[in-house]
């Protein structure tokens, strides 16, 4: 589980920088004109509410002039497709922007450019947008993913998975779970891989209050490993929302106290609920516990399970500790992709369709 130091060195500088950049993502209209897509200033993705409803977010401009602009969505999976909408513009930047409330499902906006009350241009835009379930994930290596063991063959169309921008991040399993919960659910799914390779979860709970420990991994002074995931509830989940948190760890956590595993589990589950100011923000607990002493074993089950009565808004997730064997685990600790097939389907089923009716998700600030 120990990765490079320079690899995680870089994530800082890696999250500053990616997605800083407008795009064009759309294909040339008939009169060669362009609608381009700010990307960083766009939100495509959002956590829906009870409503069944989010809102998502338009910025753009155009290579050429235009008087007025308007933009529909038109669904591709569950949804309400709208009718024609007004953009807000900026004739100076040859800009355009808004703000659309739409149920929940995955869309394709069009947006219709007009001079002189004349339609100048008609774009069906190739990028979609979605409204739908959004995740993120705290653990290991085995919550992160191992090369060459990833699912690769997932539905890209509606499911997310944001992974870490370095060589040897993957999307592990998550994308076959995101499949599974869009076909259950209708609607898209959103999930972003933020475990750490190697981490435990002291290094979590110290990193995220900035207090000190051993590593010969993470430097606790730059707040690793919790300051990449801090990064994120700053920049990305502020804007998506999210329904719950995956937990992932255990094996890591052999050295450490019973006491103390709940007590940092507590710590960064704390703070990540203060970064969010999302109190009721639910943490799901999957049983993460494989090799070691029977001792030990002993006292993870056992602070696995302390977890779930001592932490508010914790939920029982899969338990991916018997999936054991050479038949499920490459070097008989992480999963090889029969073990990724198991692993997908028991988030799946401690996911049933009641439990998004009686959870309380974030909805974007």
């Amino acid at each position: 589980m120990i990765k490079n130091l320079l690899v995680y060195s870089l994530f800082g500088l890696i999250l500053l920088l990616n997605g800083c950049k407008t795009q064009d993502i759309t294909p040339k209209s008939p009169n060669n004109s362009k609608v381009i897509i700010d990307q960083l200033n766009s939100v495509d993705f959002v956590q829906r509410n009870v409503n069944n409803e989010g809102q998502i977010t338009i910025v753009g401009k155009s290579d050429k002039n235009f008087q007025s602009a308007k933009i529909k969505f038109n669904s591709s999976l569950s949804g309400v497709s709208t009718d024609w909408l007004t953009l807000a513009i900026d004739p100076s930047t040859n800009g355009f922007k808004g703000k659309f409330t739409l149920k929940a499902g995955g869309y394709y906006p069009q947006i219709q450019l007009f001079n002189d009350n004349k339609l100048y241009t008609d774009t069906l835009l190739t990028w979609n947008v979605k409204v739908g379930e959004v995740f993120a994930v705290i653990g290991h290596s085995l919550a992160e993913g191992q090369k060459p063991y990833t699912i690769e063959n997932y539905d890209r169309t509606w499911c997310d998975i944001v992974i870490w921008q370095y060589d040897g991040a993957n999307n592990n399993y998550w994308g076959r779970l995101a499949e599974k919960l869009k076909a259950k659910l209708n609607v898209p799914v959103r999930i972003y891989n933020t475990g750490v390779g190697g981490s435990t979860s002291e290094q979590w709970g110290k990193s995220a209050y900035g207090l000190s420990f051993q590593s010969d991994l993470f430097d606790w002074k730059k707040r690793y490993p919790y300051w990449f995931f801090e990064q994120r509830c700053i920049n990305d989940f502020s804007k998506t929302g999210l329904r719950a948190i995956f937990v992932e760890h255990g094996e890591n956590d052999h050295g450490t106290e019973e006491n103390l595993i709940v007590k940092y589990t507590q710590d960064y589950i704390q703070k990540s609920r203060d970064l969010l100011s999302a109190p009721q923000l639910a943490f799901i607990i999957s049983k993460s516990n494989f090799g070691g002493t029977e001792v030990n074993i002993a006292k993870i089950r056992s602070a696995q399970k302390r977890m779930l009565t001592e932490i508010k808004n914790t939920l029982e997730g899969p338990d991916l500790e018997s999936i054991s064997g050479v038949k499920y685990r490459w070097d008989l600790l992480h999963f090889n992709s029969a073990g990724l097939e198991e692993a997908a389907i028991r988030w799946d089923n401690s996911l049933p369709i009641s439990y998004f009716s009686t959870t309380s998700q974030i909805s974007p600030k």
